[in-house]
């Protein structure tokens, strides 16, 4: 993923790109799927192993049957980042640590997670156009307490 050193992402972009990853993981927190449809663009690419959705509502609803397993308690948080220019944007890696409780389920479980994105300026604003989604490590861990996100 070297970058062509034509290519510069400026540091307000790349402040930019990070935010976007921020706002996606705190409306994963909060089960905002509103918040979510902010983050993609309207032809954006999903990747989930063999399964790829594409446009903005199929990935909002996607992201609703999935985000509908648990029981409102999910914490997801990004430990690691790299943003670089790419032709046409840009691109990134990120991986994310969450921490869910299942409907129905007495343990927790925590998973590892790596996000390959493509980014895209729309209406004036980094969105994210690829996410291709890839399950590092998944376990369970005793049941602990959950409290709502603070606004």
């Amino acid at each position: 993923m070297d970058a062509n050193p034509a290519m510069v992402l400026s540091a307000h972009d790349e402040r930019e790109i990070r935010a976007l990853v921020a706002r996606y993981t705190e409306a994963v927190s909060r089960f905002d799927a509103t918040a979510i449809a902010a983050t993609w663009s309207a032809t954006g690419q999903w990747h989930l192993g063999p399964r790829t959705v594409t446009g903005r509502a199929a990935i909002v609803e996607r992201w609703k049957q999935i985000i509908v397993r648990y029981e409102s308690r999910i914490i997801q948080l990004m430990v690691d980042a790299q943003v670089q220019a790419a032709p046409g944007g840009a691109t990134g890696r990120f991986t994310f640590l969450e921490i869910a409780r299942k409907a129905g389920e007495v343990r927790d479980h925590v998973e590892v997670g790596r996000y390959a994105d493509t980014f895209a300026r729309e209406d004036g604003q980094w969105l994210f156009s690829q996410r291709r989604f890839a399950l590092l490590y998944r376990g369970s861990i005793a049941a602990g307490e959950f409290f709502p996100v603070p606004s």
